[in-house]
């Protein structure tokens, strides 16, 4: 196989000494080794209390969410 004008011009830049890119490339392929941490149970809880906009209970923090009504209506005396 052919070697391209980009590879051939990074071959002579390493024979006069100059720095090589291939040489910075690390084996990891642009993935960070880092490792991932899981959420903890206080995240979770959180996340999932903050998931959902508190639409009828912004002020109530222990509620379970349930909405009542009251309807009046007048009383006739005859």
């Amino acid at each position: 196989m052919a070697q391209s004008s980009a590879k051939k011009q990074r071959m002579k830049l390493e024979r006069q000494g100059k720095l090589n890119p291939e040489s910075n490339r690390g084996l990891w392929g642009g993935v960070m080794p880092v490792e991932r941490m899981t959420p903890t149970l206080h995240e979770k809880t959180r996340r999932l209390e903050h998931k959902h906009k508190k639409k009828w209970n912004r002020s109530l923090h222990d509620s379970d969410g349930s909405i009542s009504f009251c309807v009046c209506l007048p009383r006739y005396y005859a």
